[in-house]
């Protein structure tokens, strides 16, 4: 009898713990359905309630994991593998996935579903020159663990591939993974959308300053009628780049913002924010799964959103109902994917006082889809 009650108040406990557990990671909201269910797996009776790294050695020894907040959501979990300055002068987006796929692979149960996982995610990993799985390599954990101060990195980009190199107490660890945004974010579309979204709400509140860049003459090229072009980058096709114009003033080049050149001045909007002052975009933004929010923002916010991470090209020209009508691209500067935004507004509109710019947006798009958006 006494061997039954205590089964049962051990089984109880078991389960109110499991339970205290589940309730505690409820409380905590994450950036990604993929964090929330890495949280699940992970020991630990409550998740931590900000920045913080903690030592997990069921998970890998002499190792701490690293957890990252940001406006009260777990955003990041993963290997403590480098210093936020590290982060900041590699990249936070990079940096923060080899985090978070090695933590991803401790905690898979078996050497088969690792290499399983490697192979869905077109990922390779070599220790000295040998596969995981071949050789000595079989425990992600033993080699992480090896690795101690100093230890060298370097990564490096290979078209649409990066490998990353560590080189430690005469071990080389090496991974080759594409560029991705679902690898590398760790998100799917859908939640990426949503984050996009977020982001340009909390943005329409925010200052943006500027100031007007002065030209020389030696860095435009002459086209016609008083106008100048600063040639900028081509992306695709050659009517997309990010070239803008000029027009002389008393020996002065200013960005044209002008009636008289409706098109050069639509598109100089998207590629400074010196004309974009009291300019508002009202953008349908098409989501994943046909969902698509319409929401009003200032032009300058939005492309302040986009100014660190990605590169902008566009093209003006005119539409089938005979208004100005100008492609954006923002094309991400690592990551092998795109926003695009399709702007319209009556030619004479754009010089009013507080023109309102209809816009459709389509974000977190692979790159081979820009031909047929154009279309």
């Amino acid at each position: 009898m006494r061997k039954v009650l205590l089964g049962i108040f051990i089984l109880c406990s078991f389960v109110f713990l499991s339970f205290k557990e589940g309730a505690e990671n409820d409380k905590v909201g994450f950036g990604s359905r993929k964090l929330k269910e890495m949280a699940r797996q992970l020991p630990l009776y409550e998740m931590p309630s900000c920045d913080t790294i903690v030592e997990v050695s069921e998970i890998i020894k002499d190792k701490a994991l690293v957890f990252v907040y940001h406006d009260k959501q777990i955003v990041h979990i993963g290997v403590s593998m480098f210093s936020r300055e590290t982060k900041e002068i590699i990249g936070r987006d990079i940096c923060n996935f080899l985090e978070r796929y090695f933590l991803e692979l401790l905690l898979l149960d078996s050497e088969a579903n690792v290499n399983r996982k490697l192979k869905e995610d077109h990922v390779t990993l070599l220790l000295n020159g040998k596969r995981y799985g071949e050789g000595q390599f079989h425990s992600i954990g033993d080699v992480l663990q090896s690795m101690s101060m100093p230890v060298s990195f370097s990564l490096s980009h290979q078209g649409q591939y990066a490998e990353t190199v560590w080189s430690s107490a005469g071990r080389l660890l090496q991974m080759r993974f594409p560029l991705y945004r679902e690898l590398i974010v760790g998100m799917d579309k859908k939640e990426s959308d949503e984050g996009v979204y977020n982001l340009l709400k909390v943005a329409e509140f925010d200052s943006v300053p500027y100031t007007e860049e002065k030209i020389s003459r030696e860095c435009l090229e002459f086209k016609a009628d008083k106008v100048y072009v600063r040639h900028g980058e081509a992306f695709i096709i050659k009517t997309l780049t990010s070239d803008r114009y000029y027009v002389e003033e008393n020996g002065n080049f200013h960005l044209i913002f002008q009636p008289q050149y409706p098109e050069y001045s639509m598109n100089n909007l998207f590629l400074s924010y010196q004309n974009g002052v009291g300019k508002t975009l009202k953008i349908t933004h098409r989501q994943y799964g046909h969902f698509t929010p319409d929401f009003s923002i200032p032009l300058n916010n939005f492309l302040a959103c986009f100014k660190d991470d990605f590169i902008v090209v566009c093209h003006t020209g005119y539409n089938k109902q005979n208004e100005l009508e100008t492609i954006v691209v923002f094309s991400h500067k690592v990551l092998n994917y795109i926003h695009l935004l399709r702007v319209h507004i009556d030619a004479k509109q754009l010089f009013t006082d507080h023109p309102v710019l209809k816009a459709d947006f389509y974000s977190n798009i692979p790159q081979h889809y820009i031909n047929s958006l154009l279309k």
